[in-house]
């Protein structure tokens, strides 16, 4: 095989032109590496070669874009060169050469992962663990950046729920709370002292809930019967019977 004609293309692309009229793009290095100006004739096996040591720097080059970006795990990488169909040698190799250079720094990568995490959403501790895990790190290497106050933040998000509430009885807000913190990631021993002591004003909601309850059913029932019908569901729902007495006597009048 011999190069017929050189032509430079964007960035440092350069296509080459074969006598059999095969056109193939690579990178100047690889140009450079192999003389390919200077010596233009070319057997299968030195082509070979070329082809793969151009893969390889194609392979590195789409990483370096990629890292640019953001900050990306081994693992992120890896899943990017194989869309990209790079060969399983190649990408190990690839990662090994980004490794040296310092653009796959794991303890960087976990710092900015669990910081960004901790600033701009709502995730707990648990779960940006079980996130990091996905993307191949390790509890030990997490272990030591994970001591953020993630106690005031759990708290702060049940006193917006608890601000907002105009729906759930004292019982239920704090179930709802709590579930909604576990599949956030936070650990119970966080903020349940928190959230056992919080007081919640019931009467509102369940004077609403009872207007409902007998909009819904005083056609079916009646009296007595309405009555102890209304005081389960609501008994259901978490108030206490207290609670239910007053305002069923308040509301039945």
């Amino acid at each position: 095989m011999e190069i017929v004609k050189f032509k430079k293309g964007k960035s440092n692309i350069y296509e080459l032109e074969f006598d059999n009229g095969l056109k193939f793009k690579l990178f100047d290095d690889v140009i450079v590496k192999y003389n390919l100006i200077g010596n233009k004739r070319l057997d299968s096996k030195k082509f070979e070669e070329i082809v793969l040591y151009n893969d390889s720097l194609g392979a590195y080059y789409d990483s370096i874009k990629k890292l640019n970006t953001k900050l990306r795990s081994e693992v992120e990488i890896r899943e990017f060169l194989k869309k990209k169909e790079y060969s399983s040698d190649i990408i190990d190799k690839t990662i090994e050469r980004l490794k040296k250079d310092g653009y796959l720094n794991r303890a960087l990568y976990i710092k900015s992962y669990i910081n960004d995490a901790f600033r701009f959403n709502n995730d707990g501790p648990d779960k940006i663990k079980r996130n990091l895990n996905k993307l191949g790190f390790n509890d030990n290497e997490i272990e030591d950046y994970l001591d953020l106050d993630f106690k005031e933040k759990a708290i702060k998000l049940i006193d917006k729920k608890v601000k907002v509430n105009n729906k759930y009885s004292n019982y239920l807000l704090k179930e709802h709370i709590n579930n909604y913190l576990i599949n956030l990631g936070y650990p119970r021993e966080l903020y349940m002292d928190y959230l056992n002591n919080i007081k919640i004003n019931n009467k509102d909601i369940l004077k609403k809930d009872t207007i409902i309850l007998i909009k819904k059913y005083q056609k079916k029932y009646e009296n007595d019967t309405l009555k102890y019908f209304i005081r389960d569901k609501l008994y259901k729902k978490g108030y206490n019977s207290e609670e239910i007495s007053e305002v069923l006597n308040e509301s039945l009048l």
